[in-house]
């Protein structure tokens, strides 16, 4: 990709500014506050848009720090660029609610969409966080050493082996982790529910067995009840002789003595009393009150009556029983399968297993591909810095960590051994090794703004003239004139782009 043209058309400072850049180095030159840093934000907004972050964030985003200085409602730019043969025009509006981009193909008068990756294909499909990390290059963001080596080991920490700097093992084993964490809830959710559920139904059991056992205990006491009052009906004397019966017993007993009186030899009178008590004997039964409602057959009818009734609930408790018995059975299988019933807790356990399997696994390819892009990455690395370096550093070593080291005459050493120079200088070889694996599919611009402020000038010479030979188009962002000075010493071409400050 050759960018051509940058058109701000109301970006922070600038209205209707227009650059024009060429292919090879360009130097883009201007005093502190000239806006600088303002045309590398709009550039990487053109090629990815802007994106806006919520609450105090969004104070200091670059949306709100680039917005126009004047017509706020007018935010929008247009970039023209190159790719292959073809000739292509960006236009965006970053304007809030109103968001759109459009491209076209200037060369073949073809309207593409960005919406649908048309630009992502243009870009080689690069991801923004590869490209700022990578051929886009930003003012130091540490002044000081220990800034920058942690700096360093942060970004050699995201770069992993998958050739995508937007795969981050550790972040997806921490997703893996979040899930395993949810499915050992749902297990020991799942494990309290069953024990709940083993614990209600062996209360039920229980209860029921009770109510059983009662209900056989009241069963027995009826039958008993009901085997005394047959016992007592078998026992009981014949029915007394009714009314009629007693009469005519005590005319025949009167009758008997008042015979032996005549024709015997007992005295009148003593017959007479005989047949007088007999009589009264007799009949004296009939004449006492209640006799008569308490004969044997009144006393039947009544064991009758209650054998009939302790039968009837007789039958009413084995009714209750056979009901009690099948609950209780049903009771006694529901425990059962509740108890073999471990679906849940094995499904959780299953996934659980599953996750702590893909957890593994994802460490072990990230070791694989971190030992094997590492190993490439060192050696381009350590290629690009001999060369920036003119041979001073042979190697750089990368350990399985990605800490580096500086191989120096056969001497190993750490960089905090070494010159701030030194380490910017292995930065920057990083970023050119790390573009040179990920960019491959189409060769970006290289940024650069204010990355020399700190090399001397054996170092900027031998940095802007490896950069000259590798890059088909540099974009160099400088408030000095030593770059300027050092191509034309070097008899290295270069297109200049002057800003004006403007005065406040």
């Amino acid at each position: 990709m050759i960018i051509n043209k940058l058109n701000l058309k109301n970006f922070g400072r600038f209205q209707n500014e227009e650059l024009i850049l060429k292919q090879g180095i360009n130097v883009i030159y201007g005093e502190n506050e000239s806006g600088k840093s303002t045309i590398h934000s709009f550039l990487q907004s053109m090629l990815f848009g802007m994106k806006r972050l919520r609450g105090r964030a969004s104070r200091t985003d670059t949306y709100n720090k680039y917005a126009p200085w004047e017509h706020a409602g007018w935010y929008e730019g247009a970039m023209t660029f190159s790719c292959g043969e073809k000739r292509f025009r960006l236009e965006r509006n970053f304007q809030k609610n109103r968001e759109e981009a459009t491209l076209f193909c200037e060369t073949d008068g073809e309207l593409l969409s960005v919406k649908d990756g048309d630009l992502d294909m243009l870009l080689g499909n690069i991801l923004e966080v590869v490209y700022c990390n990578t051929v886009s290059v930003g003012q130091a963001k540490s002044t000081t050493q220990e800034g920058l080596y942690k700096e360093l080991r942060d970004y050699l920490a995201e770069f992993q082996g998958s050739g995508d700097m937007s795969f981050d093992p550790e972040k997806a084993v921490e997703i893996l982790k979040q899930k395993r964490k949810y499915q050992e809830k749902q297990q020991e959710s799942a494990t309290r529910k069953k024990e709940k559920e083993e614990e209600r139904l062996a209360y039920e059991i229980s209860h029921e067995q009770e109510e059983i056992l009662n209900l056989k205990q009241k069963q027995q006491e009826l039958q008993h009840q009901a085997a005394n009052l047959a016992r007592e009906e078998c026992q009981m004397p014949r029915e007394i002789p009714g009314r009629k019966g007693l009469l005519l017993l005590a005319i025949a007993g009167f009758l008997v003595f008042s015979l032996l009186s005549i024709f015997g030899k007992t005295p009148w009178y003593i017959a007479l009393l005989c047949a007088v008590f007999l009589a009264v004997v007799c009949l004296l039964p009939l004449f006492l009150p209640g006799t008569a409602k308490s004969s044997a057959k009144d006393k039947a009818q009544q064991n009758h009556t209650g054998r009939v009734k302790i039968q009837e609930r007789l039958s009413m408790l084995e009714e209750n029983l056979r009901e009690r018995q099948r609950k209780l059975e049903n009771l006694q299988e529901e425990y059962e399968e509740a108890r073999e019933n471990r679906g849940e807790i094995l499904a959780a356990r299953k996934e659980i297993q599953s996750l702590l399997e893909a957890e593994q696994r994802i460490r072990e390819a990230a070791a694989r591909m971190q030992k094997k892009t590492g190993g490439t990455l060192q050696k381009k690395l350590s290629q690009i810095f001999c060369s920036l370096t003119k041979g001073k550093y042979q190697q750089v070593i990368l350990d399985e960590d990605f800490h580096i080291h500086l191989n120096q005459g056969g001497k190993l050493l750490a960089l905090h051994q070494v010159s701030f120079g030194t380490i910017e200088q292995v930065y920057l070889a990083l970023r050119l090794a790390c573009g040179g694996i990920l960019c491959q599919e189409e060769e970006l611009p290289l940024v650069l703004d204010e990355t020399f402020a700190m090399y001397d000038d054996k170092r900027l010479f031998s940095t802007l003239r490896w950069i000259y030979e590798h890059y088909s188009q540099v974009l160099i962002f400088s408030c000095h004139k030593r770059e300027i000075q050092a191509l034309e010493s070097m008899g290295i071409p270069f297109h200049l782009v002057e800003l004006q400050k403007q005065e406040v």
